[in-house]
């Protein structure tokens, strides 16, 4: 494929007005039956044409050459087909019988007009409209300038302040209300686009590497990102071995990694992670959560090296409770990766729906101040680093089975070599070693998952869901097979008050929703649909009765000193709650007799 320069400054300019831009339009114009603006079209559209766009003219030659030529057609138009039966000499009235009144005649441009700016833009400089959300809403784009040189090249730039930039190159004076005016006519004209969405197409600084083939492509803005790695890919770069001379410590990037923690699988899974922040295309469908509840542990250096992997204005700080906020997620427009590595101390994420629809690039809407909002369907990937676990309102699988919790367990406390961070994880050799390791010497599409980071995030749900941690505790150690709701309630209320004393319960129905929503982890336990009969499965004393000090469950009526019959109260004949079976969580084979855990596979 051919990289077209397509920018104005990228040769030299031409000096006079192109011969043939405008014979198309003559006639039109002399025959006065072309319209205002369909003139201004038509002219501008024609000189266009007569330019080569792989050796456009600078700014000034564009305004000065198309000014030219569109009053002197404007000019046509006013005067109208010349009479060849009268002399040149004659009065100028009398060569142009059919010219215009003063009221009825087209106004000569000092300026370019907005309708004009936006032709030169989509024309010249690739504008589009590029869609956020695939083509499902049309009004849901934004402009994009292509970027044919600077550190975005080969990405567009959907910025505000680069189209207004732009559109004051060809007209320094324009209002703010010219601007606007010219952006909405941009917006009418500009053809619609979609984000790439190959996953194998990955932008870097110097193209577009194809992890399939492992080939690096020229730019082409036929591919459509905003975003890229601001770092080379250079084919067989090498691990730099670093010396530093004050210290007599040799450092390359490949062991220090591997210090990052003592099982193998967790430091091969941060190499994924960190390829994962640079393939945006790619639905991880997790984001990546850096745990340790000490510092000097490694996570924020670890930051440090991606954000400088994906480069400057690719990736975004967003903290956790940033995503039940309104106008804090307007960024993500615009990069490939969140990097966070501070989040607040006793984080609660209230609404975690935007969240959940960044991580599994999903469309979600985003709040702008002062414009429009959007549905964005957010490409990349997100780090979020935590001291201390957030607590998120949404208790659900569809959450959980979304994080990818990886613990920083090793503590760098008097052995810091602060350069490693402050230089090394910048330099330029360093980054492309790193870029090529992860490019070319990869091969997955799914983030690996050690058992250290399913038993973190064991533990988080544990953490985030009170009553998930009441079940765990709790229903091994009942004595009855059956917990009416009320029973269950206060024992929930009082073991809150016993290890949660800060926290407040939720209410009666909530904890009926919440807690019938976990029991598939307790398949002994169902919730009953009728009235259960008591007999037979509470007959015997409850201990959690005197345990949780449950004073509305004890048996008032005996006054010994026994406490398993203060434990044993009179109870209702039926009940609704919760009911256990204890064969239930036995496997089939072992209650009927009948078949094997093998045989029972084998079918």
């Amino acid at each position: 494929m051919r990289q077209k320069e397509n920018r104005p400054g990228a040769g030299d300019a031409y000096g006079t007005v192109p011969n043939n831009c405008i014979n198309d339009i003559t006639d039109m114009c002399e025959s006065q039956s072309i319209a205002y603006d369909d003139l201004l079209e038509a002219v501008t559209l024609a000189y266009l044409s007569d330019i080569d766009t792989d050796l456009s003219p600078d700014f000034s030659t564009v305004k000065v050459e198309l000014l030219e030529i569109t009053n002197d057609c404007i000019e046509k138009y006013n005067l109208g087909r010349p009479d060849e039966n009268v002399p040149p000499t004659a009065k100028k009235s009398e060569r142009y019988p059919d010219a215009k009144k003063p009221e009825a005649r087209y106004r000569r441009l000092t300026a370019l007009h907005p309708l004009q700016i936006a032709i030169l833009i989509r024309e010249l400089h690739h504008g589009v409209g590029i869609l956020w959300n695939k083509a499902e809403n049309e009004g849901n784009f934004d402009i994009g300038i292509y970027q044919t040189d600077g550190e975005n090249e080969g990405c567009y730039d959907t910025r505000d302040e680069t189209l207004e930039r732009l559109i004051r190159s060809y007209d320094k004076t324009m209002s703010l209300r010219g601007v606007d005016e010219t952006v909405a006519i941009l917006r009418s004209i500009c053809k619609r686009v979609e984000r790439c969405s190959d996953r194998d197409l990955i932008p870097v600084n110097n193209g577009i590497f194809d992890y399939g083939s492992k080939v690096l492509l020229g730019f082409d803005p036929e591919y459509v990102f905003t975003s890229k790695s601001k770092v080379d890919f250079v084919p067989n770069a090498q691990n730099p071995v670093i010396r530093n001379d004050d210290d007599g410590t040799d450092w390359d990037v490949v062991s220090w990694m591997n210090e990052l923690s003592d099982d193998p699988e967790v430091v091969d899974l941060l190499w994924e992670v960190m390829g994962a922040t640079i393939r945006p295309a790619v639905s991880w469908n997790k984001t990546a959560w850096f745990y340790s509840m000490s510092g000097n542990n490694g996570k924020g250096t670890l930051c440090t090296l991606i954000r400088n992997l994906c480069g400057r204005g690719t990736w975004a700080s967003v903290p956790l409770k940033a995503f039940s906020q309104q106008f804090m997620l307007e960024p993500l427009c615009r990069v490939s990766a969140i990097i966070t590595d501070e989040n607040d101390t006793g984080t609660f994420v209230d609404d975690a729906a935007a969240l959940k629809s960044v991580i599994t690039h999903d469309p979600f809407q985003i709040n702008r101040k002062f414009k429009d909002p959007r549905t964005l369907m957010f490409r990349g990937f997100m780090i979020q680093c935590v001291n201390e676990f957030p607590k998120l309102k949404d208790k659900s699988e569809s959450m959980y089975r979304r994080l990818l919790v990886i613990p920083f367990e090793k503590r760098f406390e008097g052995h810091e070599r602060k350069y490693i961070k402050n230089d090394y994880l910048h330099r330029r050799e360093v980054l492309e070693y790193v870029l090529y390791r992860l490019l070319y010497e990869t091969d997955y599409y799914e983030l690996s998952i050690p058992q250290s980071c399913k038993d973190m995030l064991a533990d988080f749900k544990t953490y985030n869901d009170p009553i998930r941690q009441f079940c765990e505790e709790v229903l091994s150690d009942v004595s009855w097979d059956l917990l009416p709701w009320d029973f269950a309630y206060d024992l929930y209320c009082a073991w809150m008050q016993k290890n949660q004393p800060s926290g407040r319960p939720i209410g009666k129905y909530g904890f009926k929703k919440d807690l019938a929503a976990l029991l598939s982890l307790w398949p002994e336990w169902s919730c009953t649909e009728n009235a259960v009969r008591s007999q037979g499965h509470m007959d015997c004393a409850e201990p959690l009765i005197l345990k949780y000090e449950l004073r509305n469950w004890m048996n008032h009526d005996y006054r010994g000193s026994d406490p398993m019959r203060v434990c044993q109260p009179e109870v209702k004949e039926r009940y609704r709650g919760l009911l256990r079976d204890k064969t239930a969580a036995v496997p089939a084979y072992m209650v009927s007799g009948e078949t094997t855990a093998n045989e029972m596979e084998s079918e």
